[in-house]
């Protein structure tokens, strides 16, 4: 599975090396002078089969193990990507957003939406501004389509036809080997000309992702300040930070153009928001990275750090010491309750996390946190309701449908039990799995109408798969 992952930000990473695109923004900004560099017509993949493509993707990254399926986190970069995408230019795919535990200094794009963030690009950004920065300009490589372009422009190739590319992002989904047999022998010709394109695509995605950026309400200037951070990684002794700069070709000029572009568009935004330094802190201790807690950050956020790495320890007594067992904070009152789940202080967790559920209604963290109390007290059916209320999605948290089964199941909702295990089945790309707990879902006699329905109509999509 590990092969899996190191492979496809590699083949992401080649395919962007070698696109041309188009700017079409209309994002209530000065006119930057945007070149055009193509049209968007007539493209090799239909927008059905680019998402579905992109689903496979995403679903087994997710079965790899090296997706930080926390929660709280993945409503945090969900929440971050979209609202960079709600301010992008129009893209035909949905959008997914993810954290590695990778230490390395990268993210990526692929085709379909998925837009991967490692830990170690987290963990070297300084703002919110400048995370946004970096996910930004991954999301204008998908809005731009960037990889479609590149699969088009081989087509006229003898050496590298889009079929032969398709064919390998199909088979990477389930073989890194073959898919990385197929596209490499694909792309070998061509190799040659890469670079020349990679600035080209470079340069695109920090145009239109300044856009975003800026429309978003974030720091244009974070984007330049990033680049010039990586600029002074590249002297070879940041070994981390090397992986970007493969994938994300660097030179002076584009560095120097993003500055200027950010000077001129300005900056009327929003002020830094504190979640981003809660959220950097406990991607640091679910990495298990080694890198200190930086000086120039909240005092709350610095004992925040402390609490969260000594429960990491299993020292639960000592973290709930450091933090406090109150706080209206969510970040600080999610690991509170976390700490008082784990010493049977369920009443206590209730009474903390009850209200900020009333304003923050389908918060997954918060929802199974709450619902794990209600069971230890006793409360099953209030456990039930809070969990089944929930929107669930294509990135729901894995531990949610792991909780969600087991409420179910205490509660005596059997299909809805089985229903979990199958979705959380599917977001995996396990279909096998998930059609035999479907199948257990529907006969259950616990299901009504409507939940069959909805069963079946899974099952039926699924089952092609």
């Amino acid at each position: 599975m590990k092969k899996t992952v190191k492979f496809i930000p590699a083949f992401i990473a080649l395919l962007l090396s070698s696109a041309l695109a188009h700017a079409d923004l209309n994002l209530e900004l000065p006119d930057l002078n945007l070149p055009d560099l193509g049209g968007q017509a007539n493209v090799s993949i239909n927008s059905a089969t680019e998402r579905e493509h992109g689903l496979a993707i995403l679903r087994k990254l997710r079965s790899s193990g090296q997706i930080i399926e926390d929660p709280e986190l993945n409503t945090w970069i969900r929440s971050l990507g979209n609202q960079l995408t709600s301010n992008a230019p129009q893209s035909t795919t949905p959008f997914y957003f993810l954290i590695t535990r990778d230490a390395s200094v990268n993210a990526f794009a692929t085709i379909g939406g998925v837009v991967v963030v490692n830990a170690g690009l987290i963990l070297r950004s300084d703002s919110e501004s400048e995370l946004a920065a970096v996910m930004a300009h991954e999301v204008a490589h998908i809005t731009q389509r960037h990889i479609i372009r590149m699969i088009r422009k081989a087509e006229g190739s003898k050496f590298a036809n889009g079929a032969a590319i398709l064919a390998g992002i199909i088979a990477s989904s389930k073989s890194a080997e073959a898919g990385s047999a197929i596209i490499n022998a694909t792309l070998a010709a061509s190799a040659h000309r890469k670079l020349s394109f990679s600035r080209d695509a470079e340069s695109e995605a920090d145009r239109v992702g300044l856009r975003i950026l800026a429309r978003s309400g974030f720091d244009p200037k974070a984007m330049p300040s990033f680049l010039a951070k990586l600029e002074l990684f590249s002297d070879g002794q940041n070994a981390n930070a090397r992986e970007y700069l493969r994938n994300h070709p660097l030179t002076l000029k584009r560095v120097s153009d993003t500055r200027a572009r950010a000077k001129r568009i300005g900056f009327n935004g929003k002020k830094q928001n504190t979640n981003y330094f809660y959220m950097r802190e406990k991607v640091r201790v679910l990495s298990r990275s080694t890198k200190p807690v930086p000086d120039k950050v909240p005092a709350n956020v610095k004992k925040y750090a402390k609490a969260l790495q000594l429960s990491q320890r299993n020292n639960d007594r000592l973290a709930l010491q450091t933090i406090g067992s109150k706080s209206r904070v969510v970040p600080e009152a999610i690991l509170i309750g976390t700490l008082l789940n784990k010493q049977q202080r369920s009443k206590e967790t209730i009474a903390l996390l009850r209200p900020l559920l009333n304003i923050y209604l389908g918060h997954e963290a918060l929802s199974v946190l709450l619902s794990q109390a209600y069971i230890s007290m006793g409360q099953r059916d209030n456990a039930w309701r809070t969990l089944k209320v929930i929107h669930v999605s294509e990135q729901t948290s894995l531990e949610l449908f792991e909780v969600k089964q087991q409420i179910a199941r205490s509660t005596r909702h059997d299909g809805e039990a089985y229903r979990a295990a199958a979705e959380r089945n599917i977001r995996m790309g396990n279909y096998k799995a998930a059609i035999s707990l479907l199948r257990q879902a529907i006969k259950s006699p616990s299901s009504d109408a409507n939940q069959l329905l909805q069963m079946q109509a899974l099952l039926s999509r699924i089952e092609h798969k």
